[in-house]
């Protein structure tokens, strides 16, 4: 039951996270409210899915509050060597790779803040009253 609650809890705290984050972002590169808010929708939606595995990881480890922290930097990682592989080519990979900054600027903070509070609240939660 724990890993659920924590799993759960790591879908949604990310997917505020990184929705909050792309707003932030694009509001400030001067993108318009509403397409801001569109697009955040589909960020948070992928945030909520890498949460959920930041999420599991966390509750299936029992890992701790830096546990968690390097279980997000670890699915950042993830997120970005699938990245590079899945769009580069032979030759292209350094490109790809400089490219996906943008990628680790946005979801390696809400990655990693998920799994700190997914370890703090699932080890609160597992404590008796």
């Amino acid at each position: 039951m724990k890993v659920l609650t924590v799993t759960l809890l790591g879908a949604l705290v990310c997917a505020l996270l990184s929705a909050a984050m792309f707003v932030a972002f694009a509001l400030l590169d001067g993108t318009p409210l509403q397409e801001a808010l569109a697009f955040a929708l589909i960020v948070g939606f992928f945030g909520a899915i890498l949460g959920a595995v930041v999420g599991l990881l966390v509750g299936l480890a029992r890992l701790g509050m830096l546990g968690g922290a390097l279980a997000g930097l670890l699915v950042a990682g993830a997120l970005v060597v699938a990245y590079v592989l899945s769009f580069g080519r032979p030759g292209e990979y350094a490109y790809f790779l400089s490219e996906s900054r943008i990628l680790l600027l946005l979801m390696a903070l809400p990655l990693v803040l998920t799994g700190v509070l997914a370890a703090r609240l699932g080890n609160r939660a597992a404590r008796p009253a």
